[in-house]
């Protein structure tokens, strides 16, 4: 070994003494450097892999619920509302994501005699003039269960008493507002709102009140008539709302 690194020296040439006893020249690529690159590739892959499983795990995280239709990816900015000119017998909305608050509790029934007309507990200084002529008149609000807009017994009873009084006043015009309680997204109970105001007009055509004798409006949960945070308050704030003006 000495004599062999003697003779080495005696060359006057710079070699190099790598792993595994290879030795090189400058300029050369040693054979032990390729599988040194391999393990550094083969590593770079296995990091890329997990990062792309990563980020499409992230890209699956929010969903638009539809009730009766399959789920939808999609943000706020590129929500769009759905059709409200109909819906399910059930009464459900689509287009929309829901929070739990909004999920459905059941059918709930709940008589006209809660708040006639919004005359009783409505917390504004005074009635406008369309309200206090649909009092005068004994036009009566119908009012809905949570997340429903399908009127119940007593909602058609006091829409079959609103079309009497429509009928025999050709002259009359019916403006029905349509109100939600304060659970919800605002533009959720916008939609919601619409399909209850609707669904009190339908049934008065269909009763043969003339459709240029009623317009409807929606303002979700904007205009509570009841602010307490509690059941009986919310109960108040879902309804169709009778105003009354004259042609």
């Amino acid at each position: 070994l000495y004599l062999f690194g003697q003779k080495m020296a005696g060359t006057g040439r710079d070699f190099t003494t790598l792993p595994h006893g290879n030795i090189t020249q400058p300029g050369e690529t040693p054979r032990w450097r390729g599988k040194v690159m391999n393990r550094a590739t083969a590593k770079s892959v296995v990091v890329i892999a997990v990062a792309a499983v990563v980020l499409s795990t992230q890209g699956c995280g929010k969903k638009w619920v539809q009730s009766d239709n399959e789920s939808v990816s999609g943000s706020t900015s590129s929500k769009k509302l759905p059709d409200i000119s109909s819906g399910s017998s059930s009464g459900d909305l689509s287009g929309f994501s829901r929070n739990p608050a909004e999920e459905r509790l059941g059918q709930e029934r709940y008589s006209t005699a809660l708040n006639p007309s919004g005359t009783t507990s409505r917390q504004r200084a005074e009635l406008t003039k369309e309200e206090k002529a649909a009092v005068e008149a004994g036009l009566q609000d119908v009012f809905f269960g949570f997340d429903q807009w399908t009127l119940s017994d007593e909602g058609m009873e006091a829409l079959n008493h609103d079309a009497a009084h429509l009928k025999n006043h050709s002259g009359a015009v019916l403006k029905i507002e349509g109100h939600c309680d304060e659970r919800g997204t605002s533009d959720y109970n916008m939609v919601l709102g619409d399909k209850r105001a609707k669904a009190a007009r339908n049934y008065l055509t269909a009763a043969g009140v003339s459709p240029k004798q009623i317009t409807i409006v929606s303002y979700g949960k904007e205009r509570p008539f009841c602010f307490d945070q509690d059941e009986s308050c919310y109960q108040q704030n879902r309804r169709a709302h009778m105003l009354l003006s004259t042609r």
